[in-house]
């Protein structure tokens, strides 16, 4: 069975509603060193998104093992990891940490991500995940699996006996699909480029589908990713987060997504510039209004934290605190500091 164990580091530390997410930055150095810059700001957990960039087991394990920290994942897609390996990852990392909770969250990824770059079919994407969890979840029980999905399958495989681990599940989507999924069999839904208009939206469609599966909402986290900007020029770190939605509001599924939460024009204007290969014109679309929802940005403390505040108000049950990187004008380590503060 999975044991928990409670750490009591002597570090001060922050409410639990609120962690770190370091992703998309190249240099697996400058994250341990934020990770631990973290640490001493009060912060409980970090989480490692997985793209082009960094492998999050390896750096995951690498500051569970050199801090006080809870590690986690957010995400990592579950065409890249068999759910054997996945939970093995999750046992070895909670080890490493002295058998602190890992957070392993999943999802499906995208398209490019799997089909392209990792040469896998990316098919059944909402039963790949609910399989994957389910044997995940197994094999942490400390059973041996036993279990055949319709895309993914495991018998007989266990962890072997050692120190006690502890890990929780989540499920990273955006569809209601995988919301649904979440309400069903997850510890919690982690959910990207929100604000709090839209997590008080969603809020309650989480709860109804998570009391029809015949649970209680409270089991089931509703984790909201939040992108923040504490720097000296917050203008320029606007502009270059307006850069990066494109990318987003060009994708089919996320283009869906910001449609029903209200810029279908937005999404619109900038896919009909960007086929029509006007960069200029797709960045320009990005509406002010959109990017006031997507990111929080501001000088110090006191410039972030009602907006902070404004997440946990809607519904939202932890933030997780994605600081802009330094290539979009944002200082990470002045982030961390200004959100310990504006959260304490």
């Amino acid at each position: 069975m999975i044991a928990i164990i409670s750490i009591n580091s002597g570090v001060l530390k922050l409410p639990t509603r609120a962690s770190l997410l370091l992703a998309n930055m190249p240099d697996p150095r400058s994250v341990l060193a934020l990770a631990r810059h973290a640490e001493g700001a009060g912060f409980r957990r970090v989480w490692l998104s997985e793209n082009n960039v960094l492998d999050a087991a390896s750096l995951a394990g690498a500051i569970a093992a050199t801090t006080t920290l809870e590690l986690g994942t957010a995400i990592v897609p579950v065409f890249s990891r068999s759910p054997a390996l996945l939970a093995m990852t999750a046992a070895t990392i909670s080890r490493l940490g002295g058998g602190r909770p890992f957070h392993l969250g999943i999802g499906a990824g995208g398209k490019v991500t799997v089909d392209r770059w990792h040469g896998v079919p990316f098919t059944e994407t909402v039963r790949t995940v609910e399989d994957t969890l389910a044997i995940a979840r197994q094999a942490l029980s400390g059973e041996r699996t036993d279990y055949a999905g319709a895309s993914r399958h495991s018998d007989g495989f266990r962890i072997a006996s050692g120190p006690a681990y502890s890990a929780r599940i989540y499920i990273g989507g955006m569809g209601p699909a995988m919301q649904n999924l979440a309400a069903r069999k997850a510890d919690g839904l982690i959910l990207t480029w929100l604000s709090p208009r839209i997590a008080a939206d969603m809020r309650p469609g989480l709860d109804e589908l998570t009391r029809a599966a015949g649970r209680d909402p409270a089991e089931v986290e509703l984790i909201a990713r939040v992108y923040v900007a504490v720097c000296d020029d917050p203008a320029a770190a606007r502009e270059a987060v307006r850069k990066e939605l494109v990318e987003y509001l060009i994708s089919r599924p996320y283009g869906r997504y910001f449609a029903a939460a209200g810029f279908a024009s937005e999404v619109e204007a900038v896919t009909t510039a960007f086929a029509a290969r006007d960069r200029g014109r797709a960045v320009a679309a990005v509406s002010d209004r959109l990017l006031d929802e997507m990111l929080v940005c501001g000088r110090d403390a006191a410039a972030i934290a009602a907006p902070l505040r404004a997440f946990l108000d809607s519904g939202a049950d932890h933030l997780l605190i994605q600081p802009v990187p330094e290539e979009r004008h944002g200082y990470p380590a002045r982030t961390i500091d200004a959100v310990a503060e504006a959260v304490a």
